[in-house]
């Protein structure tokens, strides 16, 4: 067989190159040329629906719809309730050293004052975001005893940082700002009171004669005479159990000292419920308010709140009772219902947060 030349291999590979790009471009025109027929096939089933619904579009045009009257859309009226802001227990020039409660707590009068601070804030926060859900026109603020420790055992004389008296001055100056601010944010606000345990002048509790020896009583009395805010309305307790008739709604506070807590597996909810039976065979009453033992908590069924204290845990509590965070309490009593919808502390711990 001959062999052939360089020129004839050169002129092969040539024509085979040639095929092979004859061959590429025959296969991309087959491929697009079936695109084409699958756009053209989609084209016109698209086309036969459109036929379809325009037959069925013309087949209703001799139906009328029934015409229905427009309603216009209800916003919900909102209930007329009440706000309560709950303040005891804050005993106020009462040092409490880290170091005598496990690094718990660390009480003193600037803390107290950071803590009141705290409180109206968180309060007025509260008390805009409860408007969200009833018409509050109206703040009851009870002032419900032992804003000072005193001197009534030899102890609360070695931890108390001003006498009796100073401290009555001290805390009365911060419960004055805190009602003249409230009473910029309400129509009308009520401030019901009780003496404390530990506002006496006298080393045993008196039964009778409670209130003449106690320099919280001589506080609420000062700080009434002095109000001149309008809007604002006292109503002092002559005796151990104070009543608020909030439009119906009778509102009972008392400090909580004649509440016997004996411990125990039931806690403070039945010892209170048995008070609340006992006053209520007198005169019923449908809330409860009461504080002392610095324990926050709300019974509905029992229609009481516990308040919790300002001071937190002290060596005293580091004895008797469990560590719990300063709080004061918050509760709406809505007037449509008859009843408390809602009630929760108010926490005062942001210096301990910020010391963890």
């Amino acid at each position: 067989m001959a062999r052939r030349s360089l020129k004839e291999d050169v002129a092969a590979d040539v024509d085979h190159s040639q095929q092979l790009a004859a061959d590429a471009e025959l296969a991309r025109l087959r491929s697009e040329l079936a695109t084409y027929r699958n756009r053209y096939t989609a084209a016109l089933a698209q086309i036969d629906r459109e036929r379809e619904r325009g037959d069925s579009l013309a087949g209703l045009s001799g139906l009328t719809a029934n015409k229905r009257p427009l309603t216009k859309s209800r916003k919900a009226k909102k209930h007329d309730a009440t706000a309560v802001l709950m303040l005891s227990d804050i005993h106020c020039e009462e040092r409490v050293l880290p170091e005598t409660v496990n690094g718990e707590n660390d009480y003193s009068l600037d803390v107290c004052q950071l803590r009141i601070n705290e409180l109206e804030e968180r309060f007025l926060a509260c008390l805009e975001h409860e408007r969200n859900q009833a018409n509050i026109r109206r703040v009851l603020v009870w002032l419900g005893g032992d804003f000072i420790t005193g001197h009534i055992h030899p102890d609360c004389v070695e931890v108390a940082q001003l006498s009796p008296m100073n401290a009555t001055r001290w805390i009365a100056e911060r419960l004055r700002g805190l009602i003249d601010s409230i009473a910029q944010y309400a129509d009308e606000v009520i401030v019901c009171t009780n003496a404390g345990n530990h506002g006496r002048s006298t080393e045993k509790n008196r039964i009778a004669t409670e209130l003449d020896h106690s320099w919280e009583q001589m506080m609420y009395f000062t700080l009434a005479r002095e109000e001149k805010n309008k809007n604002v309305r006292w109503q002092i307790a002559a005796g151990h159990l104070g009543y608020v008739d909030l439009d119906g709604f009778l509102v009972r506070t008392t400090h909580g000292h004649s509440i016997r807590f004996a411990g125990g597996v039931y806690g403070l909810a039945l010892p209170a419920s048995k008070a609340i039976a006992r006053w209520d065979a007198g005169r019923r009453a449908d809330l409860t308010i009461f504080g002392h033992y610095h324990s926050w908590g709300w019974l509905r069924g029992a229609r009481y709140v516990a308040n919790g204290s300002v001071i937190g845990h002290s060596p005293y509590a580091e004895r008797v009772a469990s560590p719990e965070r300063p709080c004061q309490g918050m509760a709406i009593i809505d007037h449509g219902r008859h009843e408390v919808t809602r009630a929760y502390p108010l926490f005062c711990d942001r210096d301990l947060r910020a010391k963890r």
